[in-house]
């Protein structure tokens, strides 16, 4: 990675008392290389004086909007993970009818692969239309859904109400991280997105943890119920507290283009200005209740899908997908198949119990949140602050060594385990559930921060991608994984799934060093009309 400054000359003008800096714009003209640091820190995007502007909200709504949104990922996900814990009670009666392990594993994997495709639903009606129709939407399958599963007396009918849940909950991987980095600005996204990422894995952790004795308190039928009464209460609280977050702005917001009667020069702020009442309309309670903003654009549906093909050729845009897809496959993998070891012997858990192995997620999260979330904020703005004042995106590469080190240990640590469980303490499986997630949880924040950092411009159709596609990749990891087992014994299958964790984690080394040089070439293929959501 290029570490010359790239900015010869900067010069502060005052302009309607802010604090507006003028950037030579050849300087900072390779896609995501922004002037962050002058004196103090500069807002990206632009700060504006319209009282509607997502990032002009009160913090206490901002705060309320994460909570809302995080209580929705909670329940879709714990419902769509959760169930591991709860396979055992649904394996005797499906074995009954003629099913074997493998179609019960389908009841975890295939929910996977359909959170992919929902995110390839919903965010392109998210970009059309607007995030909160979208959310609402979600939120409403989703008590449809497992009032199915609830219902479901059949094994068919139980596998077709959790793939319509897996379309909903996939809206938790890209429209809520979506609408997070839409109400915070460059150098406080990083935070705010694991902030959000920690309420959702504490509290997702929390109900996976009792699944399993929840489950056998009041029936698995009714932990569905309970999960469409939460879903019920997500709705009532995302209808009144989450308002619509699409925002257009010009691209020199984002320091891609001119913004000042010099047309070589980029206008950029540190000090957001006062909200202006006179030529915007204030937010209000009734403006907050609109279902959608102007009206819908429905060839973005299109360009979205154009715009996520030329994307996915990007090598760097293509390692993260990769770097992804093998980490929530891998994770997939340990949750489906970790019940079944800590429930025989040597062990011989109960089945009620199982679910508490997920207890170390809790900690993950803790330790997720300083590595990956203020960590990074504050490490590009000290990397900024001796580059005079320049942000390069790869910077939020760099806390990705730490897990991936711990991924490549862990996969290779439960494959000998599920392989000698005589010789290895159960421990063993609860360190692996929470120690792979960390994996996860920092190939996915670091690669959503880094990619929208990178191409700005191009937050929806990089998210549809990061999270869509890798879903219907970790199906392909996860899908196998019990003939793979079976063929290679868990020692062997997990053997290559920590070197192919380790394999990407070099190949980011590559990325971290050339990632500038791919952005100034790619960038190119970015450039959009002088409007930018």
């Amino acid at each position: 990675m290029d570490t010359k400054s790239d900015v010869n000359h900067v010069e502060s003008i005052s302009k309607d008392s802010l604090d507006v800096i003028q950037v030579t714009k050849s300087k900072i003209e390779v896609s995501g290389t922004v002037k962050l640091i002058e004196g103090k820190t500069i807002y990206i995007p632009t700060p504006t004086a319209d009282p509607q502007d997502p990032l002009n909200m009160k913090m206490w709504q901002k705060a309320l909007v994460l909570i809302v949104i995080s209580l929705f990922s909670t329940i879709g996900l714990a419902l769509v993970s959760g169930f591991g814990g709860l396979l055992g009670f649904y394996i005797p009666a499906y074995v009954a009818v003629g099913k074997d392990y493998a179609d019960i594993t389908h009841l975890m994997t295939y929910p996977t692969l359909f959170m992919g495709i929902g995110n390839l639903i919903g965010m392109p009606l998210g970009i059309a239309i607007g995030r909160r129709s979208v959310l609402l939407g979600a939120t409403i399958i989703m008590i449809l859904s497992a009032g199915l599963c609830a219902g479901a007396t059949t094994y068919e009918w139980h596998l077709a109400g959790r793939v319509i849940l897996g379309l909903s909950a996939g809206q938790s991987e890209a429209l809520v991280p979506m609408i997070t980095q839409e109400i915070f600005f460059l150098h406080e996204r990083s935070t705010c997105m694991m902030i959000q990422q920690t309420i959702q894995t504490i509290l997702t952790t929390v109900f996976t943890i009792f699944a399993s004795p929840i489950a056998e308190a009041i029936t698995p039928q009714w932990w569905y119920g309970l999960g469409a009464i939460l879903s019920g209460v997500s709705f009532v609280l995302a209808l009144f507290f989450v308002p619509e977050t699409k925002y257009y702005r010009p691209k020199a917001a984002y320091q891609a283009g001119g913004s000042s009667d010099d047309e070589n020069v980029v206008e950029v702020c540190t000090e957001r200005p006062e909200l202006d009442y006179v030529n915007f309309a204030p937010r209000t309670f009734r403006s907050d209740m609109r279902l959608w903003v102007g009206k819908p654009e429905w060839k973005k549906v299109v360009e979205i899908f154009t715009q996520s093909f030329a994307l996915i050729l990007f090598p760097n845009v293509l390692w993260a997908l990769c770097l992804n897809g093998l980490t929530l496959g891998v994770n997939i993998a340990i949750g489906t198949t970790y019940g079944s070891i800590v429930t025989a012997p040597p062990y011989n858990w109960p089945q009620s119990s199982a679910s508490y192995a997920n207890a170390g997620q809790i900690v993950t999260s803790l330790i997720a949140l300083p590595c990956f979330g203020f960590g990074s904020d504050k490490l590009i703005k000290w990397f900024a602050g001796r580059r005079n004042g320049i942000h390069e995106p790869e910077i939020r590469l760099i806390p990705l060594a730490f897990p991936i080190v711990v991924g490549v240990f862990t996969a290779v640590l439960y494959g000998l385990g599920a392989t000698y469980p005589e010789k290895y303490h159960w421990f063993t499986y609860v360190w692996a559930l929470a120690a792979y997630y960390f994996t996860f949880v920092g190939a996915n924040i670091v690669a959503i921060t880094y990619l929208l950092d990178s191409y700005p411009q191009r937050a929806g159709p990089l998210l549809v991608i990061i999270c869509a596609l890798r879903g219907v990749m970790s199906f392909g990891v996860s899908y196998g994984i019990t003939p793979f087992i079976e063929r290679n014994g868990y020692d062997g299958a997990f053997g290559v799934f920590g070197g192919l964790t380790g394999a990407f984690g070099v190949l980011g080394i590559f990325v971290f060093i050339f990632g500038k040089k791919i952005r100034k070439f790619t960038g190119r293929f970015c450039e959009d009309k002088d409007k930018a959501e």
